[in-house]
């Protein structure tokens, strides 16, 4: 790749690498990210424990366990954020100019209900906000009057008009379209999609997130 693939760990608040293109897992930076999800006291307990055990000569063999025994299926890593988590991550992206992102849900439901709880952000300029309403106006009009009204199609062309956009199975093909294309123009910045979306369309995005490292196979769930 030109540009290397870097992969963070969002946890408090804080992006955390845990590999940079091919070097390797950064165990480092796995350890800090899962103290940022513990409760204060319980976070300044394992980090004082930890100095003790360092200034001892820890050994590497208690960070891989320490890596496992927190990947259970009880793991705060498969929670998938509140929605202050969610505003704080999206303004860190918007600040890093990190846009416009993708997010792979790999729930409908899920994608959703993240997007709506996102009411209050507004990241497109007055401009873009024109423009992203227009094409929705566009798109509306293919429709027919019962169609158009839809709840599904009003919360869709609120959204796009934001900067922030839903794309998964259960839209209408003519809505996918749209948010798509409203995307490869710079007009969505966020966007909440299952893996569906990145079958067969090129988009430019700058960051892809994911809210879950685990995904049901069909049978059970497994590790991505």
């Amino acid at each position: 790749r030109p540009v290397p693939l870097s992969h963070h760990l969002f946890a408090g608040r804080k992006l955390h690498k845990v590999m940079e293109g091919k070097s390797g897992f950064l165990d480092q930076g796995y350890k800090k990210a899962t103290l940022a999800l513990l409760p204060a006291s319980e976070r300044e307990a394992k980090e004082k424990g930890g100095k003790k055990k360092g200034a001892l000569g820890g050994s590497k063999q208690n960070v891989q366990a320490t890596r496992h025994s927190s990947g259970s299926s009880h793991s705060a890593w498969q929670q998938s954020g509140t929605r202050q988590d969610w505003i704080a991550l999206i303004k860190f992206l918007e600040r890093e100019e990190l846009m416009p992102t993708v997010v792979f849900s790999f729930s409908k439901k899920k994608c959703e209900e993240i997007a709506n709880s996102l009411r209050s952000l507004d990241l497109n300029t007055a401009s873009e906000r024109n423009a992203a309403h227009g094409f929705a106006l566009q798109t509306m009009k293919r429709l027919s009057p019962k169609d158009a009204t839809l709840p599904q199609v009003v919360t869709t062309c609120e959204m796009v008009k934001r900067g922030i956009g839903v794309h998964h199975g259960g839209l209408l093909p003519i809505l996918k379209e749209m948010v798509e294309i409203l995307f490869s123009r710079n007009l969505i910045k966020v966007l909440f999609a299952t893996e569906t979306f990145a079958m067969g369309v090129n988009m430019p995005a700058r960051a892809v997130v994911f809210n879950s490292i685990r995904k049901h196979d069909g049978t059970r769930f497994r590790v991505l």
